[in-house]
């Protein structure tokens, strides 16, 4: 499986992360031009186009520098005709639709926290799909087959916001020489950070990349998320202070006391427990991971003791346990899971453990009567997705 540190090999994940990440792009050449074929291939492509319900300006786009698609194409022989006439054929979210995709996306995100989704560009020779522009996200190229020529300069405007949503201002093209200049072969890697100008032009055979884009929460996010936070507290819900005869002061005095209060949470550290557990548990780009029958309800988790159950492979857990109130919390995506009385040492056994089996959890709480406490305990994580029954594969 790929992750973030075999991607960027041969540099060290630290290095990168002080020399490059958020401030300089670099090129990463592999020293395999096969590597990325496990991820994607022409084949995967052609299931996609075959098998695949994609709909036009969402799930698929066309693109070519200079040249707009006036009519909606919607069917496959329509998008072969324009890729027919150089047009770059992109498929978006595609960690949606293939599961080593899916596994490299949450790879990534376990490794720097921050949400990440995989586009795939399919570029045929000498053709642009899209004029010098910059992304609102950190962006690794993956090549895959074909060659590419990336350019890329610096930036104009510093952590650009969301573009698309015209967020952040535009200050106009790079006026300096780029600052890399390469030809991407298949194997290679291209990390451009956000804000950086580039362009791509495909080489002389039709050239296939993964785009992972690694879109990062900044401290705007953060202020959005602690007003939410406040809202349960009077103080901050009151009307400001009226102007009247154009009279600031009470505004003056109010505003200053709300900005002192933000400053007196800086001392709030389960304010800062509740962030971080809501940034680790609701990264994740895809949706909670899916399994039946056993999620629906009416089929009984065996408590056969050789019955295997694993962590959900996408979606990440954060466990807190109060001991005043004798509780565990499980937060899974925005969901919170609450147990009361539920054996510390077994809870903290089976999340430490990818996969077990049934009788191995009942060891972890031998005080505890594996039918009347266990078992229905570990059917409710099982139904709520936060555990799923690994199915026999058939011989």
């Amino acid at each position: 499986m790929f992750d973030l540190e075999s991607l960027l090999a041969p540099m060290p994940l630290d290095q990168f992360l002080r020399e490059n990440w958020t401030t300089r792009g670099v090129v990463l050449r592999g020293q395999d031009r096969d590597r990325f074929r496990r991820l994607f291939s022409w084949d995967q492509l052609n299931h996609l186009l075959n098998f695949h319900r994609l709909r036009f300006g969402e799930e698929i786009r066309l693109a070519a520098i200079g040249r707009k698609i006036l009519d909606k194409p919607e069917t496959p022989e329509e998008w072969i005709r324009h890729c027919q006439d150089g047009y770059t054929l992109i498929i978006n979210q595609v960690q949606a639709r293939l599961p080593a995709i899916a596994e490299l996306a949450s790879s990534i995100e376990r490794a720097i926290g921050h949400r990440s989704q995989v586009n795939m560009y399919c570029s045929w020779p000498e053709q642009q799909g899209f004029d010098q522009h910059h992304d609102d996200h950190e962006v690794f190229i993956l090549q895959i087959e074909g060659t590419k020529r990336w350019v890329v300069s610096e930036e104009t405007y510093k952590y650009p916001l969301d573009k698309y949503n015209n967020v952040s201002a535009d200050t106009g093209e790079p006026k300096g020489p780029p600052y890399i200049e390469t030809e991407l072969r298949p194997g290679d890697v291209l990390y451009i950070p956000r804000g950086h100008w580039h362009y791509a032009v495909a080489g002389d055979e039709p050239s296939l990349h993964l785009t992972l884009g690694v879109t990062c929460r900044t401290g705007v996010y953060w202020l959005k998320w602690l007003a939410d936070e406040l809202m349960d507290e009077e103080e901050w819900r009151r009307n400001l202070p009226p102007v009247v005869g154009g009279d600031t002061a009470q505004l003056v005095a109010h505003v200053r006391g709300l900005m002192g209060r933000l400053a007196a949470l800086a001392d709030d550290e389960q304010l800062v427990k509740a962030y971080l557990a809501h940034h680790l548990t609701t990264q994740n780009s895809r949706p909670r991971e899916v399994s039946l029958p056993s999620q629906s309800g009416f089929h009984p988790l065996s408590t056969d003791g050789n019955t295997r159950l694993r962590q959900a492979y996408f979606n990440p857990v954060k466990v807190d346990y109060d001991a005043e109130s004798e509780q565990h919390r499980i937060l899974f995506g925005t969901r919170k899971i609450t147990l009361d009385g539920a054996p510390a040492g077994f809870i903290e056994n089976m999340f430490r453990h990818e996969s077990f089996t049934v009788r191995e959890a009942f060891g972890w709480a031998p005080e505890f009567d594996p039918a009347e406490d266990i078992a229905p305990l570990l059917r409710l994580l099982v139904e709520e997705g936060i555990l799923l029954e690994e199915r026999p594969t058939p011989e």
